[in-house]
C-alpha cells in the first residue's frame, strides 16, 4: 500500500479556512439577526465584554474542550487507547491539535474531525435561532468557526471510501491516504 500525503500546513488552512467565517454569517448570523434583531446581538456582546475575562476563560476552555472531543472520538469510534492520541498545541501557528498516531478508517476520521464542530458550534447556533440567546449564538458562531481547519479537512479527503484506510498527519492539518 501507498502512502499519498492529503495535508497542508496549520498556516495555510487557517488561510484556507476564511471562507468558513463568510458562511457561517451568511447560514447563522443573518437568520438570527432576521429572527431576532441586531439589537439583540448588540446587547449580547455589551453583556460579554462586561465580563471579558469570562468571555476568554470561556473561549480557552472551549478550544481545550475542542480538540479534546477530537481525541474522545478517536477513542471512541475507533477503538484506540490512549496511548495512540496526542493533544497538545503548535506554538509557530498557534494552533492546538489533537493526533491520532495510528491508521483509521475514514469514516472514524471524519467522526473525529466533525465532532467539536457539531457539539460546540452548529448545535449551539441551531439552539440560539430557536431561542434567540443572543450570549449562546456567539459562542456557536465562534466554534464553528474554529471548526474551519476540520471542515477543510473533510473537503480535502472527499474521494476516501469509507472504509478506506488514513492515517492523522504528525503536524500538518490533514492526513495520508492508504492507496492500493
Amino acid at each position: 500500500m501507498k502512502k499519498k500525503d492529503h495535508s497542508i500546513s496549520m498556516l495555510k488552512a487557517n488561510l484556507y479556512a476564511l471562507p468558513v467565517i463568510v458562511l457561517t454569517i451568511i447560514l447563522i448570523v443573518l437568520p438570527y439577526c432576521s429572527l431576532w434583531g441586531r439589537a439583540n446581538i448588540k446587547d449580547s456582546f455589551a453583556s460579554i465584554y462586561a465580563t471579558l475575562i469570562v468571555f476568554f476563560l470561556v473561549l480557552i476552555l472551549g478550544t481545550c474542550i475542542h480538540e479534546i472531543l477530537h481525541g474522545l472520538s478517536f477513542l471512541i469510534f475507533g477503538k484506540l487507547s490512549l496511548k495512540q492520541i496526542k493533544i497538545g498545541f503548535q506554538w509557530k501557528t498557534v494552533t492546538p491539535y489533537a493526533h491520532c498516531k495510528v491508521p483509521i478508517t475514514a469514516g472514524v476520521y471524519r467522526i473525529a474531525l466533525i465532532m467539536p464542530t457539531l457539539l460546540l458550534g452548529i448545535i449551539p447556533s441551531i439552539i440560539a435561532l430557536i431561542t434567540g440567546i443572543g450570549w449562546l449564538m456567539i459562542y456557536g458562531v465562534f466554534f464553528t468557526i474554529v471548526g474551519g481547519g476540520d471542515l477543510l479537512v473533510m473537503w480535502i479527503i472527499r474521494k476516501a471510501k469509507h472504509n478506506q484506510l488514513v492515517q492523522d498527519h504528525p503536524y500538518n492539518c490533514g492526513c495520508y491516504i492508504f492507496e492500493d
